[in-house]
């Protein structure tokens, strides 16, 4: 919507309108999609990022999703494992991710990684994520008693190599960055 001029209200009234659906995996996939990976890199992301993977992930050309949460930290973000370590120009990634929304068929990935060994609400920072590369395994479709239509994942990385100018933004601001894309999204969630 952000790039047709129109405030966050339009993505209010079009959650509110799925939310009449009989179908909860529908509105999530759709809201993954349009407004859970795409906020931080639409006001933070380089132009190049934007040109690689907003423009097509917007058009409905590329599925994203989001690389947050983990086995050992669902609602603590602060408490990830993911590791993402600069080599040169690019980072090296490994860790996993629990709960994925779209793992299975994602085209990338908006990662949460720690880049840093600082403090845990500034050492992370947000990747795009190419879902293809080397080391990424999706381990499994995780069976839910709902959200049946809405792929979830568990997906593993093993030297993932990705280029460092992937970054969104500035590094160690992928905390910041989160909290603001996590308002987004709890409104969607809450209007569906």
């Amino acid at each position: 919507y952000g790039g047709m001029g129109l405030d966050f209200s339009y993505n209010i009234a079009v959650a509110e309108e799925l939310g009449n659906i009989r179908c909860g995996g529908i509105p999530m996939a759709i809201g993954v999609q349009a407004g859970m990976t795409t906020p931080a890199l639409t006001r933070f992301g380089s132009d190049e990022l934007k040109k690689q993977f907003l423009v097509p992930t917007i058009a409905g050309d590329l599925v994203a999703c989001l690389g947050i949460s983990e086995a050992g930290a669902g609602s603590d973000v602060a408490n990830i494992k993911t590791t993402a370590v600069r080599k040169g120009d690019e980072y090296v990634i490994n860790g996993g991710k629990m709960w994925t929304t779209s793992g299975c068929q994602a085209d990338w990935m908006c990662l949460l990684a720690n880049t840093s060994e600082g403090p845990p609400h500034r050492n992370k920072s947000l990747i795009c994520l190419p879902m293809n590369l080397p080391g990424i395994h999706v381990a499994k479709k995780i069976d839910k008693l709902g959200m049946r239509s809405s792929d979830t994942a568990q997906i593993f990385f093993e030297d993932v190599r990705v280029p460092s100018k992937n970054l969104i933004g500035e590094e160690g601001k992928g905390f910041t960055y989160q909290m603001l894309q996590f308002q987004e999204e709890r409104l969607w969630g809450v209007a569906t």
